[in-house]
């Protein structure tokens, strides 16, 4: 999960009409999100939400308010449900930056923890936990299929980091580079790996920076 652009302009449907997913909010989230799911990262071409990031069941003033609408994916929106309205805001937090990300291959889990010791943190990390460990274990058929298919991104990701690593040309870096681009998945866990390395950390500085030119 990592800060997610929110472009100024409202959609006019949602001064013009009383529904907050019209086809030009649908497709403003989806261009300012680079279509990947604001909680998961996953990229979501057809199977996308118009999700409040606080709860229409509980802030029903808010259903409209362009600030309070991501695009999210199915998964995702029922795992948050109406239970967590006072996660960090998107569009406002450097998420990636406040809250480290990682995965443990070995246990097969991800692991969240935070500096920032307050209950906005608290509660996206315990979301977060929810999104990619499920709620209880073992994991349902849809939670580890979700988890296997964010570890396979990963690992993908890690053989290319320790193929740089291990031959630094600037093919390799390229191949780390092009991973991530804001267009790619689960940047937030991608950037962690850059961030807790010094070598790659002093390469890859730039790369590591939210919402930078596709």
């Amino acid at each position: 999960m990592i800060k997610v652009k929110k472009s100024h302009d409202e959609p006019s449907s949602l001064n013009t009409t009383l529904r907050y997913d019209g086809e030009d909010v649908k497709e403003k989230l989806l261009t300012d999100q680079s279509e990947k799911c604001y909680l998961c990262e996953r990229k979501r071409d057809t199977d996308f939400e118009i999700e409040h990031h606080k709860s229409i069941h509980n802030f029903p003033d808010l259903a409209q308010d362009w600030n309070n609408l991501y695009m999210g994916c199915g998964y995702c929106n029922r795992k948050k449900s109406d239970s967590f309205d006072n996660t960090l805001v998107p569009k406002d937090c450097n998420i990636e930056d406040e809250i480290e990300q990682t995965i443990d291959f070995f246990n097969k889990k991800a692991i969240f923890s935070s500096k920032v010791n307050d209950e906005q943190h608290a509660e996206t990390i315990e979301l977060l936990y929810r999104i990619y460990n499920g709620i209880s274990q073992p994991r349902t058929t849809k939670e580890e299929r979700f988890f296997e298919q964010a570890l396979s991104v990963m690992n993908r990701f890690s053989d290319l980091v320790m193929k740089y690593q291990e031959t630094p040309t600037p093919e390799t870096e390229k191949a780390v580079r092009d991973e991530l681009s804001i267009t790619k998945e689960l940047l937030g866990f991608k950037y962690w790996i850059i961030k807790k390395d010094r070598t790659l950390s002093q390469v890859f500085a730039s790369d590591v920076v939210w919402n930078k030119t596709a």
